[in-house]
């Protein structure tokens, strides 16, 4: 079997934003573009794989990155997932190590698992490890109004949409008095109680020992983890963080490729990994990310894409929990169906997701 072709679309996909979230960060978050990549085989088989920029601006050159990869690809075999990452990767040492790079390479590296599945009839969370047939989930879009009361109310609809975990950022209160953030995670609390995960996500903008002030102010909310506490690059200070709090550190979809993740596991510095699948790459290069992650006894959770994240997560043995950010599942039918807080992925083989075309007619660009 060889690859014969390679079809690449964008997309840009409309984004359920509370009014209050875009006020405050821009229209740039009402869209997600997405670069589609549709790999065929001469036996007629197709993998389909995508990836995303929060850069808009950038679009274009995502495609292209997508296109000219896809051109190393042609005539060499699927199955050697291997030998196709480093072709992709590896030669590029004028454009990478990382960036666009990755991204792109993303796509396709998806579609080539994909292509592998199918061509072998399993579902890739059986052929990546099969250490479930299911991944745990949560919420990652409802909590995003500035506003509390539509806070608790979209707290409240998110449980009975079956979640069992969700997940807060900082609004204006980021910078501000801590008690103005404890009152924030606690009005989410008092609208889903203790049986409910709560995270909270900070997204690098805090120093560590304001991270370590609010972290101990929080402690009596029980927070699942707090994520990305400290700038990408101040391991040493996300390690002081993780050592002086209780609650457990979780960190990584910043970086890319597998040595600066291997330092946060090093020095202490995350209580449970976050992985990027874009950022490392794709799947691939996710797989050995994980089994490093295995040797320190550190959980892996994962980052946006959850219809193929489902299955890498399901995967292995050391699979936590799945980011449930529903940006790009309007692309595709046969997405995981949420049952109980999971994500329950179906015998079809690859990633077992379809384009739904009319939505990429519908949303296509270029």
């Amino acid at each position: 079997m060889k690859i014969v072709s390679v079809k690449v679309t964008t997309v840009i996909l409309p984004r359920n934003i509370p009014a209050s979230m875009l006020k405050v960060f821009g229209p740039g978050w009402a869209t997600t573009p997405v670069v589609i990549a549709q790999v065929r085989t001469d036996t007629g088989l197709e993998g389909v794989g995508y990836t995303l920029t929060l850069n808009p601006e950038f679009t274009r050159s995502l495609a292209t990155m997508v296109e000219e990869l896809g051109e190393l690809l042609i005539g060499h075999d699927p199955h050697r997932t291997e030998d196709l990452f480093r072709r992709m990767l590896y030669p590029s040492n004028w454009v990478g190590p990382g960036g666009l790079l990755n991204i792109a390479a993303a796509a396709l590296d998806i579609a080539i698992w994909d292509l592998k599945g199918k061509d072998l009839d399993q579902p890739l969370w059986r052929l990546l490890g099969g250490a479930s047939d299911r991944a745990r989930v949560y919420d990652s879009n409802a909590l995003l109004s500035m506003d509390i009361d539509e806070l608790q109310q979209a707290a409240a609809d998110s449980v009975k949409r079956g979640y069992t975990a969700m997940k807060l950022r900082p609004g204006l209160d980021r910078h501000g008095p801590i008690r103005d953030v404890v009152a924030r995670v606690r009005a989410v609390r008092e609208a889903i109680g203790f049986d409910i995960d709560l995270m909270y996500d900070v997204n690098q903008t805090w120093t560590p020992a304001r991270c370590i002030q609010v972290g101990r102010a929080l402690e009596d909310q029980e927070l699942y983890w707090i994520e990305d506490p400290t700038l990408m690059h101040d391991i040493a200070g996300q390690a002081d963080v993780a050592a002086s709090l209780a609650t457990p550190i979780c960190s990584g979809e910043y970086h890319y490729d597998a040595p600066p993740l291997l330092r946060l596991l090093n020095e202490r510095a995350v209580d449970y990994l976050m992985v990027d699948l874009l950022r490392q790459g794709g799947i691939t290069q996710f797989r050995k990310v994980a089994a490093m992650a295995e040797v320190f006894g550190v959980q892996v959770s994962s980052h946006i894409i959850p219809e193929v994240y489902a299955h890498c997560i399901a995967a292995i043995p050391n699979g936590l929990i799945v980011e449930g950010m529903p940006w790009t599942e309007m692309l595709f039918t046969g997405v995981p169906e949420l049952v109980a807080g999971d994500l329950v992925l179906s015998e079809r083989p690859g990633h077992g997701l379809e384009l739904d075309m009319a939505a990429i007619e519908r949303y296509a660009v270029g």
